[in-house]
This record gives structure tokens, C-alpha cells and sequence, in this order.
């Protein structure tokens, strides 16, 4: 146990991971070996184990001093520290200086902060390349998508991480509700998705842009959108104003281009 922390701090975990390995297979090959020897061989390894193991736990002496006085027939006797505590404790400090000169000294391996940091600084480049291979989405132009697969996807994220305060169905527990018209940070795509996308500190929500990417922000937004209306059981008062959406300029627009009848 021992022998592999110190290999864990020395080497790196793969590393360490891999000596172990090795060790195992060489103790198996030597059991292995040791049962195909003639009994004699065995025998005289059987006895080189046994004062070893004596050693160990015993010292090298089976005669223990005997203090000179006794108190109720019972006789004090100066036992000695056993051997294998006094080498499992000589373990501990030489582990402990490996340590010192490992992580503060030389600074070989990096502390629990440096490794955060590295782990941190790793998450970011490959958000960063999922972002890039995504594609971008241009905020000013967002539409409510409403492919059932994709609201089907949006709606297990939504059932993994937003539950907790808006309730399984959306009808709010400690968040509000979000099934009816009512809005605390305004309705429709662009509002529903900025609020998810920089969150709500004050009241206990959290920024998910570090957690989604804008595509999966757009889609859990239509999700949310999509339980306007669906009223269900037990849900909260409505919250904040009345939503009412903007009239549709693009049908406005075309019908404007139609030739006089």
C-alpha cells in the first residue's frame, strides 16, 4: 500500500497504475514458481518466512525483560514496540519527505489548485471545439424550434436539471411557474433564452452558458416554451406580467407585397 502511494506521487497515476500491475505479476509468478519447487525448497522457504514473519511481529527474541515487582500476581513485562509497526511508521515519514520534495519543493506534481485549474483550463478547450464544430447562432434572429425530436432531447435536460425549481412539468416549486402567459423576465424565445443563458443570481439561478451550448440553450428554451398552456396539477400563481407576443411582421410584410385584386 505503501509502495504505491509512493508511486502515485512520484510517478503519476498511469504510471504508478502500471508498476502495480507489474508487482501483482511478479508476486503471482513467484507463488506460482514456489508450488512447483520439491518439498525441500519449499520447506527451507517455508522456515526463511517464518523467521521473518517472527521478526516482524515479535523481534528478534522471544524473551521479553521482566520488570522487578508485581501487584496482584500480575507481572509487568517491557515489551518492545513490534518491528512491523516501527517500519510501518519509518514508511509514513519517508512517504512524507517524498511528499515535501514531490508537490512543495521541486513542485514536480501539481497541487489540488493547479490540478483544478489544469481540469478547468482542459473543459474550456473542449467546449470551446464543441462550439466550433456546433456552428454559432445569431441571438438577434432566435426562433422557437418545435421538431419533436428535438424538443423530446431538450426535455430530458430539462428533467435532469431543471426540475428542482420549476417542477417536472413546469409548473413551478421554488421557481415560477412557466406554463402560464405570466413572465418575470419576459416571454418568448430571445427573453426565455437570455434568462437561461445568463441565469437569475439574485434568486438562486445559476448561468448555464458554461453548462449548454447556444444550440442547447435555444432548444431547452423552446421547450419551455412549448408547456404554454399545458396546466398542470398544482401549479404556482401566475408571476410577473402578462406576455403578449409581437405581432408577426414577416406575414405582414408578404401579405403587403400581394397584387391589388
Amino acid at each position: 500500500m505503501t509502495l504505491t502511494l509512493l508511486l502515485l506521487v512520484t510517478t503519476g497515476g498511469e504510471t504508478a497504475l502500471m508498476i502495480t500491475g507489474m508487482i501483482t505479476a511478479l508476486a503471482v509468478l513467484f507463488i506460482l514458481f514456489s508450488l512447483i519447487l520439491p518439498d525441500d525448497d519449499r520447506a527451507a522457504m517455508g522456515a526463511a518466512y517464518a523467521r521473518i514473519r517472527q521478526y516482524l511481529l515479535t523481534g528478534t527474541t522471544e524473551t521479553v525483560e521482566e520488570f522487578d515487582h508485581q501487584f496482584d500476581g500480575i507481572r509487568e513485562l517491557d515489551n518492545r514496540i513490534p518491528p512491523w509497526f516501527t517500519t510501518l511508521f519509518l514508511a509514513t515519514i519517508v512517504f512524507a519527505v517524498v511528499y515535501l520534495l514531490d508537490y512543495h519543493v521541486f513542485s514536480s506534481s501539481p497541487l489540488q489548485a493547479a490540478e483544478y485549474n489544469a481540469e478547468l483550463t482542459a473543459a474550456d478547450v473542449q467546449r470551446r471545439v464543441f462550439l466550433a464544430s456546433e456552428g454559432t447562432i445569431d441571438e438577434n434572429a432566435l426562433t422557437q424550434i418545435k421538431d419533436p425530436e428535438v424538443l423530446k432531447r431538450a426535455g430530458g435536460e430539462f428533467q435532469k436539471y431543471c426540475i428542482s425549481c420549476h417542477g417536472p412539468a413546469g409548473g413551478g416549486i421554488v421557481g415560477p411557474n412557466l406554463t402560464d402567459q405570466y413572465w418575470i423576465h419576459g416571454g418568448g424565445i430571445k427573453n426565455v433564452y437570455t434568462t437561461i443563458k445568463m441565469g437569475v443570481p439574485a434568486k438562486g439561478m445559476i448561468s448555464w452558458q458554461l453548462v449548454f451550448t447556444p444550440k442547447q440553450i435555444q432548444e431547452i428554451a423552446s421547450y419551455v416554451l412549448s408547456l404554454q398552456g399545458s396546466n398542470p396539477a398544482n401549479a404556482k400563481k401566475p408571476e410577473g406580467t402578462l406576455y403578449v407576443p409581437p405581432p408577426d411582421t414577416t406575414k405582414v410584410a408578404a401579405d403587403t407585397t400581394k397584387a391589388p385584386v
